[in-house]
């Protein structure tokens, strides 16, 4: 096949809300007691990448130590709060075996995109994972879509995702885009970006990709 299936991880393949959520909470815990993060503060942090949101509370310099706390309360929780999205499995079992190039593009650094991959077993499907310490920019940036594409060896390739950004980093890829709708934020903001397609569940791209790739 000479198009590649590339897809977001978190809130896309992975439901993992609940456990950012929960993280978010034990570091603010930890580092700012006394601070009480808002519903939509936590939303918000569904999506942009770690350095980001945490630059927006803590000076720059304790990144690392942050970033370190974060991953040792969410890797250890993986399996209480995480599962695989409805479909999701079926859908990429049924792409591989027609052999569809497939890949991951994410916020995540690689290790924790791997945590997450391999504790369902869903690396295997994977021929190409992109995190953030893979780019240099980050979505809505193409940088890690581009790489991905390079990698698989396509011209053409649709990226799937939840986030405003992941529907703008398809776009200024110049690729079809599949925007989802079961993010806890809604869908309109993604509507109002004209993805090729919105589905409810995941199975629902095989025939958008078998009818217009």
């Amino acid at each position: 096949m000479d198009t590649a299936i590339i897809f977001d991880l978190d809130g896309t393949v992975l439901y993992t809300d609940e456990l950012i959520k929960r993280t978010f909470i034990k570091v603010f815990e930890k580092y700012q007691p006394g601070y009480t993060l808002s519903e939509d503060e936590l939303l918000s942090f569904l999506g942009p990448s770690l350095k980001e949101t945490f630059s927006k509370y803590f000076p720059d310099e304790m990144f690392n130590e942050l970033l370190n706390y974060y991953h040792s309360y969410n890797h250890s929780h993986h399996e209480d709060f995480v599962y695989v999205y409805p479909s999701v499995v079926e859908t990429l079992e049924y792409l591989k075996n027609r052999g569809y190039p497939l890949g991951i593009v994410t916020t995540k650094l690689k290790v924790a995109a791997d945590v997450g991959l391999n504790t369902f077993d869903l690396k295997k499907y994977f021929d190409v994972v992109i995190g953030l310490d893979d780019v240099k920019v980050t979505k809505p940036d193409p940088e890690g879509i581009i790489k991905a594409m390079e990698l698989l060896g396509v011209k053409k390739a649709v990226y799937i995702g939840d986030n405003i950004t992941d529907i703008q980093a398809g776009k200024n890829a110049g690729i079809k885009t599949i925007g989802v709708k079961w993010s806890p934020k809604g869908y309109q903001h993604l509507l109002e970006l004209e993805p090729d397609l919105m589905i409810d569940e995941m199975k629902e791209i095989i025939p958008y990709i078998e009818g217009a790739c």
